[in-house]
């Protein structure tokens, strides 16, 4: 029987050099693909969106419900610190989906309320009625399917809210 010889780096180091099964070479990318794998990339990223974007309106319903139950939930509770964490995460989680489901003003008023809910040092400073209308904001452009960036009801809205909060946020700090 013959003896098994073993790799000479095994041997001087007592450590084993493990070699890949797969051809994981024919697989990355050379030189020279990489435009053209990144285009294709890019169609076919576009091509599950489109494939996916008959779910969004429900999407965004559902988490624009989740913001509404957020906020309720902080109001319960009299803006605890761990409610207005919920709120926050909801605002958080909407403002991230927003605008890839088509409604880039409700990114924006989603925006507005983390800001004034991370950026108010004392939280229970924290006006409901701004929260309120950033909520319902969100709430009414998702019900009334305000998508793009050409609805000039829902672009006015958005900046007006982010001017109040501003404004607001500038008289706490002075």
């Amino acid at each position: 029987m013959q003896a098994q010889r073993q790799d000479p780096a095994v041997e001087s180091t007592g450590n084993a050099v493990i070699k890949p099964q797969s051809a994981l070479r024919e697989k990355c990318l050379r030189p020279g693909d990489a435009d053209e794998a990144a285009e294709q990339a890019i169609a076919n990223a576009e091509q599950a969106l489109q494939q996916l974007s008959v779910n969004f309106d429900e999407w965004m319903a559902n988490e624009s419900a989740q913001l509404g139950e957020a906020r309720d939930t902080a109001k319960a509770a009299a803006f605890s610190e761990a409610a207005l964490t919920g709120l926050f995460q909801a605002a958080h989680n909407l403002k991230g989906q927003a605008t890839t489901l088509g409604y880039p003003f409700a990114d924006e008023i989603c925006a507005s309320l983390c800001r004034l809910i991370d950026k108010l040092p004392e939280k229970a400073t924290l006006p409901l009625i701004l929260v309120d209308q950033h909520v319902d904001a969100v709430r009414a452009l998702v019900r009334e399917g305000a998508k793009g960036n050409d609805n000039p009801k829902a672009s006015v809205l958005a900046k007006r809210l982010r001017d109040v909060t501003n404004d607001f946020l500038q008289q706490v700090a002075a």
